[in-house]
């Protein structure tokens, strides 16, 4: 319980989940665009370095390429007599930046074959990272002088004649702490930025979100105004946004819903008392008069038999409505298979053809056709409807059962020319308890469900049920059923 508490707690709101994800998207982007302007920076830095190594030492190139070797141009080159070595402390300036460069050139042997004024001191051999001769590459490394300065040691690699091993390297110092410095100060502005991004994208995530979900607060604080009582009541009168007014227009469709059915099932409730009140007052008027005297066996055997008429009729209400729930349950399923409609109908019309004798009703069944239903429910649906038809059907008269086969479905026709239906009646005539006005006078001892119970047969078939009446005239049912085989 604890745990499953615990988890309920740790369960994030949409409006959290929102913020977050406004969060990380907003900072992930400000993330990136800050490393793409830092990586632009760098490469541009990364550039310039190379421009001004390019500068530099083009010059020395031609010379180290001359033969034989004028090493008094190259110590000018390098630094160590240039007239400028006093101005720019024994370095050599470039006059677009603030750079400084120092130089040495060694031979294969690594002979210093010149370098600039005080680059001994300041940078020993060892300090340049060492030539690597299998890939010939330029390496280069970064280093802070006592006086923190920063600079770039570069060793580079110029081939002579005579093969691999006969080259000239020159190690290159480039004074970067400008640049350095401007890195670090644009990495702090970065840094401020995301950070200020960050709170922005939080604070302004938080204001949108709870902006855009305050039409589902409303929404909420609408739906907890309504009650059972206030079912008919709807939300979707107001302007709420696309998203929010497809669900509002549901929740109304589902409210509509639940008012019906809560119609229904009130008006099913009074049905239901209505029908068993009246054999319970029976039972209970003739108990009552049973038990106000002293009687004979033969006065008690009358009113047993009178009570156990009752008996049956409520366990027939009460076995109808069984199988009434059990047919709109979802998980009510039915075996269909082919049938004979004749066959069928033979069987059912030799029960009722007693009854039907009594009062000189002739039964007729017209066509032959195969129908897909449950054998059983199929009986049941057509014993309701003949028993209706000779019941309601006077004397002398007759009843037709028709089997009609087409592509898509095959119907049955059960019709009668007995008392009718008023017009009025007949939206009615399938709702639970219903009687029409004749039908009570005519027959007591329905229970108003065998209509109801054809409805809900025809509904597991997937099929459909119509009446047709007039009032005089006599009444048509029709059963349509698929013509393939169907199951619930």
């Amino acid at each position: 319980m604890f745990l499953k508490n615990a988890k309920t707690t740790m369960q994030w709101s949409l409006a959290g989940k929102l913020i977050t994800l406004y969060v990380i998207t907003a900072s992930t982007s400000l993330l990136l665009a800050c490393g793409f302007l830092y990586w632009t920076l760098l490469s541009n830095i990364d550039h310039e370095h190379e421009e001004l190594l390019f500068s530099e030492l083009t010059g020395l190139h031609k010379v180290l390429r001359q033969s034989p070797l004028d090493r008094t141009l190259l110590k000018e080159l390098v630094g160590e007599e240039s007239k400028y070595a006093s101005e720019v402390h024994t370095a050599s300036f470039h006059p677009s930046s603030a750079h400084y460069s120092y130089l040495r050139v060694l031979n294969s042997q690594h002979q210093i074959l010149a370098e600039t004024k005080n680059m001994s001191s300041l940078f020993p051999m060892k300090a340049f990272p060492e030539f690597d001769h299998d890939k010939l590459l330029e390496p280069e490394v970064k280093i802070r002088t006592e006086d923190k300065r920063i600079f770039l040691l570069i060793t580079q690699y110029l081939p002579k004649s005579g093969g691999i091993n006969n080259y000239w390297q020159v190690q290159a110092a480039l004074n970067v702490t400008q640049d350095e410095f401007l890195l670090l100060q644009y990495q702090k502005m970065l840094g401020l930025v995301l950070f200020i991004g960050v709170c922005f994208s939080a604070i302004s995530g938080l204001w949108i979100t709870r902006r855009g979900l305050r039409p589902l607060h409303k929404i909420t604080q609408a739906v907890h105004t309504i009650s059972i009582n206030h079912l008919h009541e709807t939300i979707s009168s107001e302007k709420w946004p696309k998203e929010l007014a497809l669900l509002a227009a549901a929740f109304d469709a589902m409210l509509n819903r639940l008012d019906e059915s809560f119609a229904r099932l009130s008006q099913f409730s009074a049905d239901l008392a209505h029908e068993l009140r009246t054999p319970v007052n029976t039972l209970m008027g003739e108990t009552e008069i049973a038990l106000s005297r002293q009687r004979s066996v033969s006065d008690y055997q009358k009113i047993l038999e009178s009570n156990m008429e009752e008996f049956n009729q409520l366990n027939r209400m009460i076995e109808e409505l069984l199988f009434l729930s059990r047919a709109e349950s979802p998980e009510t399923t039915i075996d269909c298979t082919a049938l004979d409609l004749e066959d069928e109908l033979t069987t059912i019309i030799a029960f009722y053809e007693s009854l039907a004798a009594d009062k000189n009703i002739g039964v007729q069944v017209i066509g032959r056709a195969k129908v897909f239903a449950d054998s059983l429910l199929l009986r049941r649906a057509l014993n309701n409807l003949i028993a209706n038809s000779i019941s309601y059907t006077e004397i002398g008269g007759e009843i037709k059962i028709r089997a009609i086969a087409s592509k898509n479905y095959t119907e049955v026709h059960v019709c009668d020319n007995g008392i009718g239906i008023d017009a009025d009646e007949l939206p009615k005539i399938f709702d639970r308890f219903y009687r029409a006005d004749k039908a009570r006078v005519k027959n007591t001892q329905g229970t108003g469900l065998g209509l109801s119970l054809v409805k809900s047969i025809m509904q597991l078939h997937k099929g459909t049920v119509t009446i047709k009446s007039k009032i005089g005239q006599g009444s048509t049912v029709i059963l349509r059923f698929p013509s393939k085989p169907s199951a619930k």
